[in-house]
């Protein structure tokens, strides 16, 4: 499965168009990815039959969410079930650097059938592995981890990345690991003959020139998907 960052309906299409199986769906991706507007998350899912995951995430300041910033989550949740989108991007995490258990817990409550995929969130706790393991008593409710292993790129965190694909597979009723940081196409085959795996995520090394405000190239999807597909 590979998941293509899209910003507008020309990046739907041509991600569609070029075999991408998912796409997540944000704006002010110079800001890390923020929830996109009404207008383009309505015109994304119109111009591409792709599942789309809604990212959820109001401001850009932290992860940390006050009262006001989790009434406008909870707002642009009803918004995404309204427009049909697969599910939601979202990680959120308290002042002392911990997964924000209270919020996640109403998360899962708001989003009612989407599915949730929680995103790099992870990577700004202090104790990632301790965070992990708090994420795993959520497995049933979190269907992926979007995460680098807890680096820059996901290629410095080997070790631990192949540690919880293994964990995933003995236990397929938690959540699923979906890697991303640091893929491209130049890489894509040092990822699988390490980690064999099914799930990556990619943003600007799906484009022409690593630059979102290109194309997303036919060329870059098929040696990614070439590379993923492969037993």
């Amino acid at each position: 499965m590979l998941e293509v960052i899209v910003q507008n309906p020309r990046d739907a299409y041509l991600a569609e168009k070029y075999g991408a199986n998912r796409m997540e769906v944000v704006s002010a991706i110079s800001e890390g990815g923020l929830t996109p507007s009404y207008g383009a998350i309505k015109e994304i899912v119109r111009a591409s039959k792709l599942p789309a995951m809604m990212m959820i995430r109001p401001h850009s300041f932290s992860f940390v969410y006050d009262g006001p910033a989790r009434i406008v989550m909870e707002r642009d949740i009803e918004l995404a079930k309204e427009v049909g989108v697969k599910g939601i991007v979202y990680g959120g995490i308290t002042e002392d650097g911990n997964i924000d258990q209270e919020l996640l817990e109403k998360v899962i409550e708001w989003k009612g059938d989407l599915d949730l995929t929680f995103h790099r969130a992870l990577e700004a706790t202090k104790d990632i592995e301790a965070s992990y393991q708090v994420l795993r008593t959520y497995g049933q409710d979190i269907n992926q981890l979007l995460t680098s292993g807890g680096t820059a790129s996901a290629l410095d965190s080997m070790p631990r990345l192949k540690q919880w694909i293994n964990d995933s597979k003995e236990n397929p009723s938690s959540f699923k690991i979906l890697v991303g940081s640091g893929v491209k196409p130049e890489n894509i085959a040092i990822f699988q003959e390490t980690l064999n795996h099914t799930d990556y995520h990619v943003g600007s090394a799906a484009r022409e020139t690593n630059d979102f405000a290109k194309d997303i190239l036919k060329e870059k999807i098929s040696i990614l998907k070439q590379h993923i597909n492969q037993d």
